[in-house]
């Protein structure tokens, strides 16, 4: 038998494998931003569905006329579907890499492509539902019989002057701006760190 070419075909295979290197601290490096990444999401999944509860409970705690009550529950349901599905997808991601641990360069790839696409759901989620938020918040401060009266169907109902309504939408876009770049950077500060350094520990790897 040909033993060196078993030798060269077996090397071959594990070549395929792509097994990391067997450094412990390779290893290590590669466990703990994915430890922090599942981590954190695990938190903010508990913390957002805390959170819907919460804001579905508000109403309950004050007095608000019918109009701007109705908004409320309507625009936080719509918002609470949105938060759901990038939940929904956060959940599935953490399913899909609970077994992360036995690690290889192909699996470090796919966890660095999915939490990238997961990221970008949930942008698009907290971006979309915060914009809605602002219709959500006034409901209440200017829907609450406790604030006087009924000042939220006026606004509803765009019953004010051509420059009030001007200055609203104006205030509105740049809100708009504003939640967009907080919630890029407030992904960043949660994950966009540590995918960024597993990209640095698997160049190392490849050097």
């Amino acid at each position: 038998m040909d033993f060196d070419k078993i030798k060269e075909l077996m090397d071959d295979e594990n070549q395929d494998d792509l097994q990391l290197p067997t450094s412990l601290e390779n290893l290590k490096e590669s466990q703990m931003p994915i430890a922090k990444i599942r981590k954190t999401m695990k938190g903010e999944i508990a913390i957002q569905l805390f959170g819907i509860v919460m804001f579905f409970a508000f109403p309950f705690l004050i007095k608000m006329y019918e109009l701007p009550r109705a908004v409320y529950f309507i625009f936080m349901f719509i918002t609470s579907l949105m938060t759901l599905g990038y939940l929904a997808k956060m959940i599935w991601f953490l399913r899909r890499t609970s077994n992360v641990g036995q690690q290889t360069k192909v699996t470090i790839l796919n966890f660095i492509h999915d939490i990238k696409l997961t990221m970008e759901v949930y942008k698009t989620g907290i971006i979309a539902g915060s914009l809605l938020l602002p219709v959500s918040v006034a409901s209440i401060f200017m829907g609450a019989e406790k604030y006087g009266h009924d000042r939220f169907t006026e606004w509803f109902m765009l019953q004010m002057s051509t420059s009030t309504l001007l200055l609203v939408i104006l205030g509105y876009l740049i809100s708009g701006v504003i939640i967009y770049y907080i919630t890029v950077k407030w992904a960043d500060q949660l994950y966009g760190v540590h995918v960024r350094k597993l990209e640095e520990i698997l160049k190392q790897l490849e050097e």
